[in-house]
C-alpha cells in the first residue's frame, strides 16, 4: 500500500478512467485495424469477381466476332461454289482475307480439303502446301457431323511457332457429307497482351483455360506453360447454366483470392486472383498511422493523468485548508460566478463582489453604501423602488424562481445593458435585506436576435433551393426527353432496319435483334416514368388539378389502396411557384402513406375556399403517437417546409390506430419572400 500513499482518494478514480481508457484505445484500434483488414480483403475479392466479368464479357465478344467471321465466310463459300469459283482461287483468298480484316485477334483464317490439305489461307495465294488431318479441329468434324462450331487445344503454329487457338467449323457438301473444314487461328499472345492491358496493379495473374484446365493464355505469361493443365474447382454452384462463376481462397505465403468464371456459349474457364499483400499493400500504410496516432494517444492520456494527479494532490491540500474557513466565505466563492448585490432596508448597497465590479465599472469602495440608483437608469428607479416595495410586502422568502425580474442596468461610463435579476429577502438582526443575483443577458438576446435571423435567411435559402431543384428536375427532365429519347427513338428504327435485313441468317442472331428491341422498348418506357416523375407534363400542360388527378391515380394503381378524391380548383388563379409546391406536398404525403400508413383508404381533398387553397389528405391506418415521438420525420418536415415557404399553414391530426390526416392551408396572395 505505501507504493499508491501519494495518489489522492479523487485520484484513484483517475487512474481507473486511465487504464480503461488505454485499453479501449488498444482494443479499438486492433478492432479497426482488423476491420480495414477485412474490408480490403472483401473490396479486392469483389474487384476480382466485376474484373472477371468484364473480362470474360470481352473474351466472349472476341470469340463471337471469330466466329460470326467463320459464319460469313462459310456463306461467300457456299454463294462461290453455285458459280463454279474453285477454293483455290484468287477471289477465296482475298475472301478470307477480307474476313480477318477488322479483327486484330486472328492471325489467319483458312480453307482445309476433306483429305487434310490446305486449300485456300488468308495469309497468302497459293497456299501453303502441308496437311493438318492430325489436327484435333479436323478429327473432330470429320467423325462428328453434330459439331458446330470448335474450339481446340492451344497448339503451336506450324508457321512461325507461335501458340495458336483454332476456331473452327465443319464444311458440308449439298447431301451433307463432310467436304473440309474452315478454321481461324486465334493469336494466343494478342489474348494474353489484352489482359495484360486490363489488368489492375493489385492483382495477380489473369488466365484462361478450357473446362479441362488446359492452360490457353496467361497475363503475364510466366509461371504455368500454355498447354499445361491444372484442377479448377466446380462451378456448379456459382448460378445460372450460363453464367456460373466461384471465388476461392488460398493461403501459405501467397495466400489471396481468385475467381473463376465460365466463358459463356464457350468451353472455357476465365479466372482473376488477387494476392493479399498487394491488396493490403495500402492498408499497411493506413495501420501504420493508426497505430502512430493510437501510441500518440496512449502516452497522453498517460501523461494527463500524471498531470491531473499532481493537481489532484495539490487541491487535495487545499480542500483541506478550505474546510477551515468560514462558511461565509465558502457560500460568496461558490456565487462568484454571478454578480452579488445585496442592499438594506434603504436601498443601499451592502455587498458588491467581484462580479458585479467586473460588470458595472465600479469599485466596492464606490459603491458600498450609496443608493441603489446609482446602478439603474434614471426612467426606472422609481418603478423599480416599488417592486421592491411590493416584493417586501409579499412575505416571500429566499425563492429566486418567484422573484425573478427583467431589468436595465446602468454602468460607470453611462451605457445601459439589459440584466437578469434573481431577488431573495431575507431578515438579519431585525432588518430586511434584499440580495440580487444579476447576469448579464445582452450577449445573450443579441445571439437570440442573430439566430432569429439566421433562421430567416435559412427559411429563405430553402425557398430559394426548392425553386433552383424544381428548375433543376425541370430541365433534367426536358434533356431526357429531348436528347436520350430521340436517341432510343433511332436506335429501335435502326433495330427494326436491322430485323427486316437479317431474315436469312442464323435464328440466334434475329432472336438477339429481337431482345434488343424488346429491351430498347424497356428503355423508353422506363426514361418516359422518370421524366414524369422529375416533371409531370400534365403540371406544366393541364395544370395543377388534371395533374393531382394524375398522381392520384397511379398512386392507387402502384400501392392497391383505394383513393376518393375531391378537387375543385381554379388552374387560372394559380402561379407556377404555388402550383408545383402543392403537387410535392401531395407527392410527398402520399408516399408518407404508402410507406408507414398501413392504410387501406386515402381521401384527398384540394378546394378554393375563399382567399386560400386548402389540400387535405387523411387516411384510415395505423396512426402516429406524436406524444411519446414528438420528432417529425424528414417528409413531413419537407412538406413545413413548402408550406411555409407559400406563407401557409400546416395542421395536423392523428392518434394511435386513428388514422392521419395533414391539412395545408396556402393564401391565395403570397408575396415572394413568404415563409421567412
Amino acid at each position: 500500500m505505501k507504493s499508491v500513499t501519494w495518489i489522492p482518494r479523487s485520484g484513484r478514480f483517475t487512474v481507473i478512467l486511465a487504464a480503461v481508457a488505454v485499453v479501449t484505445i488498444t482494443v479499438m484500434t486492433a478492432l479497426l485495424l482488423w476491420q480495414l483488414r477485412v474490408r480490403e480483403l472483401k473490396h479486392a475479392e469483389s474487384e476480382t469477381v466485376r474484373l472477371s466479368h468484364v473480362i470474360a464479357d470481352q473474351t466472349v465478344r472476341s470469340l463471337q466476332s471469330v466466329a460470326l467471321a467463320l459464319d460469313i465466310a462459310l456463306d461467300r463459300l457456299a454463294q462461290a461454289e453455285g458459280l463454279g469459283v474453285s477454293v483455290h482461287d484468287f477471289g477465296i483468298h482475298a475472301m478470307l482475307v477480307s474476313r480477318i480484316e477488322g479483327l486484330p485477334q486472328l492471325r489467319s483464317m483458312f480453307l482445309v480439303g476433306a483429305d487434310g490439305e490446305i486449300a485456300s489461307s488468308a495469309l497468302s495465294h497459293p497456299n501453303p502446301k502441308f496437311s493438318v488431318k492430325d489436327r484435333d479441329y479436323f478429327e473432330i468434324h470429320k467423325a462428328r457431323a453434330d459439331v458446330d462450331l470448335f474450339l481446340g487445344k492451344p497448339v503451336k503454329n506450324r508457321v512461325d511457332g507461335k501458340w495458336t487457338l483454332f476456331l473452327s467449323k465443319r464444311i458440308p457438301t449439298s447431301n451433307g457429307q463432310f467436304d473440309g473444314v474452315i478454321a481461324a487461328s486465334l493469336d494466343i499472345s494478342y489474348v494474353e497482351g489484352l489482359y495484360d492491358s486490363i489488368k489492375a496493379e493489385d492483382l495477380s495473374p489473369i488466365a484462361l483455360y478450357l473446362n479441362d484446365g488446359t492452360l490457353v493464355a496467361r497475363a503475364p505469361h510466366e509461371e504455368a506453360p500454355i498447354a499445361s493443365r491444372m484442377a479448377l474447382p466446380s462451378l456448379e454452384r456459382g448460378g445460372a447454366e450460363n453464367a456460373r462463376f466461384v471465388t476461392v481462397r488460398s493461403g501459405g505465403e501467397d495466400s489471396g483470392v481468385t475467381t473463376y468464371r465460365k466463358v459463356i456459349g464457350f468451353p472455357l474457364v476465365l479466372s482473376v486472383g488477387s494476392l493479399d499483400r498487394e491488396a493490403l499493400a495500402g492498408w499497411r500504410d493506413t495501420a501504420s498511422l493508426i497505430l502512430a496516432a493510437a501510441v500518440t494517444n496512449i502516452v497522453l492520456v498517460l501523461l494527463a493523468t500524471a498531470f491531473l494527479l499532481r493537481r489532484q494532490r495539490s487541491e487535495a491540500e487545499l480542500a483541506r485548508l478550505a474546510r477551515d474557513s468560514s462558511n461565509q466565505l465558502r457560500a460568496m466563492v461558490n456565487s462568484a460566478m454571478d454578480a452579488i448585490v445585496t442592499i438594506d432596508s434603504d436601498y443601499r448597497v451592502v455587498v458588491f463582489n467581484p462580479a458585479a465590479q467586473s460588470m458595472f465599472g465600479y469599485s466596492e469602495e464606490e459603491v458600498r453604501g450609496r443608493p441603489l440608483d446609482l446602478l439603474l437608469p434614471d426612467r426606472f428607479r422609481l418603478s423599480h423602488a416599488g417592486n421592491l416595495a411590493t416584493f417586501a410586502r409579499s412575505g416571500v422568502a429566499a425563492r429566486m424562481k418567484e422573484a425573478h425580474m427583467d431589468i436595465v442596468g446602468l454602468r460607470s461610463d453611462g451605457t445601459e445593458f439589459p440584466l437578469e435579476s434573481s431577488i431573495a429577502q431575507m431578515i438579519i438582526d431585525g432588518k430586511t435585506m434584499f440580495t440580487a443575483i444579476l447576469r448579464d443577458v445582452g450577449e445573450r438576446r443579441r445571439a437570440e436576435s442573430e439566430l432569429r435571423e439566421s433562421h430567416r435567411q435559412l427559411r429563405e435559402l430553402a425557398s430559394s433551393l426548392q425553386v433552383v431543384r424544381e428548375e433543376e428536375r425541370t430541365s433534367i427532365a426536358r434533356e431526357l426527353h429531348d436528347e436520350l429519347g430521340q436517341q432510343l427513338l433511332r436506335l429501335r428504327m435502326d433495330l427494326s432496319w436491322l430485323s427486316g435485313r437479317m431474315k436469312d441468317l442464323s435464328p440466334a442472331l434475329q432472336d438477339k435483334v429481337a431482345d434488343m428491341k424488346n429491351f430498347v422498348a424497356g428503355t423508353v418506357d422506363a426514361l418516359r416514368h422518370v421524366t414524369t416523375r422529375l416533371r409531370p407534363p400534365l403540371l406544366d400542360d393541364l395544370g395543377l388539378a388534371e395533374a393531382a388527378k394524375w398522381q392520384l391515380d397511379d398512386f392507387s394503381r402502384q400501392s392497391g389502396i383505394a383513393v376518393s378524391s375531391s378537387i375543385e380548383i381554379d388552374d387560372a388563379a394559380l402561379d407556377e411557384r404555388t402550383a408545383i409546391n402543392l403537387f410535392r406536398i401531395l407527392q410527398e404525403s402520399l408516399t408518407n402513406v404508402a410507406r408507414h400508413a398501413a392504410a387501406t383508404r386515402v381521401e384527398v381533398s384540394l378546394a378554393a375556399t375563399g382567399d386560400a387553397l386548402v389540400l387535405e389528405i387523411r387516411d384510415n391506418g395505423c396512426g402516429a403517437d406524436f406524444g411519446k415521438h414528438p420528432d417529425m420525420g424528414h417528409g413531413l418536415v419537407g412538406i413545413r417546409e413548402r408550406t411555409l415557404m407559400l406563407g401557409g399553414r400546416m395542421d395536423i391530426s392523428t392518434a394511435p390506430g386513428q388514422g392521419f390526416s395533414i391539412r395545408i392551408r396556402i393564401p391565395l396572395d403570397v408575396p415572394e419572400t413568404a415563409g421567412g
